[in-house]
């Protein structure tokens, strides 16, 4: 036995190898991490100190669990993330050990012992391989298993599953996003310093006599990743080769200062914890705040990631799905405001700034396109929402607009100001639209625009109705029940969609170049603004009217006050027995007041006639409507139905009693 100094000298210098391997372990798992967010060296450290310690407890690995879970709980990607960067790191460590094995029996060294362990990790490592490569061919086929798996579990557990499977899939796609040759050096120097401190380690259980004979690296070696070694603890290792007494205890020495030395390390002084971070930062390549985080999912949400993952892993539109996460993974999303279009809008922040983020993709992403075209001509005559940022390309288009806390749409406006505010900001709406944009852009009206806004915008979308399944039914009856009521049903209301009164009606009509969509929701109000002149802004318009004339944007408007539109969007469910649909239907008395208000507005402004046509208008903007919900929103349809027959029969009904003649007044009944 040598002197005990040497011993010392021998396990420190092994301990701080191994300690510094650790170090170039936990640079390389931050590699992985790097990628979606900056990586807590602190909480990693002592996750990794964790993960060892349960492993010299507890065999299989099983300390590789508790190292995830504490590194994923101080993570903003979560646990299942922390899970798939383990799982990475392992499978790296896999390769590697099977190509020493092999290095060492090619060398002769080891004997029968490392044989074996180089045809197992050999073929191990061939597996692994071979799981991959399957993985990728049945890629398809695996994301509908992973879902049928979590689908078994209540909603909780299968977004923690799916949020897993999909962690698991970008680890190894954003894999090319890694620094490779970073990640090479980190490896190489994380196994020169193991295999140094195994050297070492060697020398020291000879050194105390206690391998009775040559106990060099490849020895240690085999001691730690051997067959037998795979379901034994760390603290079982040691006994595992007849080691004597005084050699088990260098090796366990060996295991547990490394990791006092990791405990201890996040409770070091700040400035010394700082000092050995910044010594590292050159190793870890990095360039201080100039990093660029993925999204490993945008969605805040937990319903929002769990529809998007239900249509990742059904493989549902999977152009949309690709098109969506290469838009999106520089980005938080935090609500969702989609409302009544194919286009998406959320509210973003991008960690500087919030914002506003509106796209679509297909024929959707080129009608956004010319939504994008029409802010961009009319930013000098309106007050429109700033464009911030853009993207258009094939199939796809998305603009940023911006976000201010004391901006909100006119429904709340209206709901928390005296009407008076609300009806003054209406009155400067249609104001600014008829001295900025109506009048400036106004053209004779084109009859075969008329009549092809007639085919498309009317008859088309009647006929979609009466032959939608969910309607059928409904459409049969001659009357229908709403909340009670009876109201005609639209095949009796035949008149209202006559071509040649409509066409003769709309031929009075103005045309000019229109906002297209001027729903209340697309009305946003400056609350700290009190001038109504200046107190708003219109975002969303609409092209592709056909027939454009500024009373569809009246129409619009009235789609809102007078047909209630967007308290039908906030009602939830409808029931339908039979001819009738009921439905918790809300109307405020602020909609009411305001409704009269722009009603003797409009007629001021356009005459009785024009009134008359406008209302046509909103009647036509109802049915345009209904394809939309019949495709997304099976459930609701019937109500919306019901919203078109409620207009329908008002209209039928003002027409009879003669409400647009000059003197008259038109109230909602």
């Amino acid at each position: 036995m040598q002197p005990f100094g040497t011993i010392l000298l021998l396990l420190l210098s092994s301990a701080a190898l191994v300690l510094l391997g650790h170090v170039f372990r936990l640079l390389r798992w931050e590699q992985f991490i790097r990628i979606y967010e900056y990586p807590q060296r602190r909480s990693l450290l002592r996750a990794m100190a964790g993960g060892y310690a349960v492993n010299f407890l507890l065999p299989f690995h099983v300390g590789d669990f508790l190292r995830a879970a504490l590194a994923g709980r101080k993570m903003k990607t979560g646990t299942g993330f922390a899970f798939a960067t383990v799982i990475m790191d392992r499978f790296l460590d896999v390769w590697v050990v099977a190509l020493l094995f092999g290095g060492f029996r090619l060398a002769g060294l080891g004997g029968a012992a490392v044989l074996g362990a180089a045809r197992y990790y050999l073929v191990f490592a061939l597996l692994l391989a071979a799981a991959l490569v399957l993985v990728v061919l049945l890629r398809d086929l695996l994301k509908r298993c992973c879902l049928a798996v979590c689908s078994i579990f209540n909603d909780t557990i299968k977004l923690d599953g799916l949020v897993f499977c999909w962690s698991l899939i970008n680890t190894f796609k954003d894999l090319r996003r890694v620094n490779l040759w970073r990640l090479l050096l980190n490896t190489v120097l994380m196994w020169g310093a193991y295999l140094a401190s195994y050297a070492v380690l060697g020398q020291a259980i000879i050194a105390c006599g206690g391998a009775g004979g040559s106990f060099g690296l490849v020895e240690v070696f085999n001691m730690l990743f051997g067959v037998k070694s795979v379901d034994v603890t760390s603290l079982g290792v040691a006994g595992s080769l007849g080691l004597s007494d005084a050699a088990r205890g260098l090796v366990i020495a060996w295991f547990l200062l490394p990791l006092a030395v990791m405990f201890a390390a996040p409770l070091l002084p700040e400035h010394l914890r700082a000092a050995l971070n910044g010594a590292a930062e050159p190793i870890a390549n990095r360039e201080a705040g100039q990093e660029n985080y993925l999204n490993l999912l945008p969605q805040v949400d937990p319903r929002d990631r769990g529809a998007f993952l239900n249509q990742y892993f059904s493989l549902q539109n999977k152009a949309y799905v690709a098109k969506f996460i290469e838009i999106n993974q520089n980005i938080t999303i935090l609500q969702d405001y989609s409302a009544g279009s194919n286009a998406t809008t959320m509210l973003c922040t991008d960690g500087a700034a919030t914002f506003y983020r509106k796209y679509a993709f297909g024929a959707d992403g080129a009608k956004l396109a010319e939504q994008l075209a029409w802010l961009r001509r009319n930013a000098a005559r309106l007050p429109l929402c700033e464009i911030l940022r853009e993207g258009t390309g094939e199939g796809y288009c998305w603009y940023d607009m911006t976000y201010s806390g004391s901006a909100v749409g006119l429904f709340r406006y209206i709901h928390s100001n005296p009407p008076g505010k609300s009806a003054a900001i209406l009155r400067s709406v249609l104001r600014a639209l008829d001295e900025q944009l109506y009048r400036p852009t106004a053209r004779p009206a084109d009859p075969e625009k008329i009549e092809e806004y007639l085919n498309k915008k009317m008859d088309a979308n009647l006929e979609k109705i009466r032959d939608a399944r969910v309607l059928k039914e409904l459409w049969n009856y001659d009357r229908i029940w709403i909340n009670g009521r009876s109201y005609r049903n639209l095949k009796e209301l035949g008149r209202l969609f006559d071509h040649n009164a409509l066409r003769t009606l709309f031929a009075a009509d103005p045309v000019a170049d229109i906002h297209g969509d001027l729903t209340v929701e697309n009305i946003i109000c400056r609350t700290d603004v009190e001038n109504p002149d200046k107190a708003w802004y219109i975002i969303d318009p609409n092209t592709g009217n056909l027939h454009d004339s500024p009373y569809l944007d009246y129409g619009k408007l009235l789609q809102s006050l007078h047909g209630g539109y967007e308290f039908m969007m906030m009602t939830p469910r409808c029931t339908v027995q039979e001819n009738h649909i009921d439905f918790q239907l809300t109307r405020s008395a602020a909609y009411d007041t305001l409704f009269e208000a722009v009603c003797d507005d409009l007629r001021a402004r356009c005459g009785a006639a024009g009134l008359h046509s406008i209302l046509a208008h909103e009647l036509i903007h109802w049915l345009r409507l209904m394809p939309y919900k019949l495709n997304k929103d099976k459930k609701r349809a019937p109500m919306f139905y019901a919203g078109l027959v409620m207009v329908a029969n008002d209209l039928n009904t003002w027409e009879n009693e003669g409400k647009f003649d000059e003197k008259a007044r038109t109230d909602r009944r």
